[in-house]
């Protein structure tokens, strides 16, 4: 089995009011949910290759859910917030740096033996910006790091072997003017990262920009957004259909899906996994809940 993951940043379970996620065009979603059920709090699915639920993403700890815990917390099964004591956004601080080195999925994976990357693209910008102290890496990138993961180049993208963070390349033409790198559909990129995903036991696909749109409250450009993350999966799901491959899409936090607030929200994030194969969805909860889950749907499989 492979099992990937696809991270959309602040992207919370919220009502069909202010909602751009209620109002966008999402006929893929919608196919494999058998309805309209993107928002609402209560909305709980399981069929012969669908399981959906709503995860409680407030750790536990008073105040608004932010990314740097959240992550943290999604990609190693330890409550970050309550390590801390607290919500913290952005960049883990040193002591969620080292709960990621010790704990991260890509490590655990790993270390039992199993195959696993990070589809993100970099660029030697990034690297300038990381070197320079103008930015830290984010707990995804840790994340990948930890497992000892190489991380994934222009070359690699213009392979289709890898997908930016935009999924289009609309942001990285624009950073990269002189690297002649395609304009992409999503539905190409989401045929790539499925492509991708067959090599690997565990692949983690990340996606911020819907973060960023809950933050610009930008509703006609985060309606579009939404309908982007549709045709992706769209085009992922044509190229794994058939295969042995399991997948959940989930976040950190809400944002985007409520207009009413500017910022963060204390909504729920989605569980939304499909498999070809009959599988055994975890009891999932809470964030912290998320990482073992993953850990023992591979672990168990390999073991068949």
């Amino acid at each position: 089995m492979q099992f990937v993951m696809i991270f959309l940043d602040g992207f919370g379970l919220g009502t069909e009011q202010d909602n751009p996620i209620a109002a966008a065009h999402t006929p893929h979603l919608d196919g494999l949910l058998g309805g309209r059920f993107l928002w609402g709090h209560e909305v709980r699915i399981k069929t012969e290759h669908v399981f959906f639920a709503p995860l409680d993403a407030s750790l536990g700890v008073t105040g608004i859910p932010q990314s740097a815990t959240g992550q943290t917390t999604l990609w190693t099964g330890i409550n970050g917030a309550k390590a801390l004591g607290f919500h913290l956004n952005a960049y883990p601080n040193e002591k969620l740096a080292e709960i990621i080195k010790e704990k991260s999925i890509f490590k655990q994976l790993a270390d039992q033996g199993k195959k696993v990357t990070f589809a993100n693209t970099f660029t030697s910008h990034y690297d300038e910006i990381i070197a320079t102290g103008k930015r830290r890496h984010t707990a995804s990138t840790l994340s990948a790091l930890a497992g000892g993961v190489p991380l994934r180049r222009l070359g690699d993208l213009l392979q289709g072997k890898g997908v930016y963070q935009d999924m289009t390349n609309e942001i990285l033409r624009e950073l990269e003017p002189e690297a002649d790198i395609p304009l992409i559909a999503p539905y190409e990129a989401g045929q790539n990262l499925g492509r991708l995903a067959l090599d690997y036991d565990f692949t983690l696909y990340e996606f911020f920009q819907t973060d960023v749109r809950g933050h610009k409250q930008d509703w006609e450009k985060s309606v579009a957004l939404i309908e982007q993350i549709d045709e992706f999966i769209g085009g992922f799901m044509d190229l794994v259909r058939h295969e042995d491959v399991t997948w959940l899409l989930t976040s950190d936090h809400g944002n985007i899906e409520d207009f009413s607030v500017k910022g963060h929200t204390q909504n729920p994030v989605p569980a939304l996994g499909w498999s070809n194969q009959p599988v055994e969805w975890p009891q999932w909860e809470r964030l912290e809940d998320v990482t073992p889950g993953i850990m023992g749907m591979i672990l168990e499989r390999g073991q068949r």
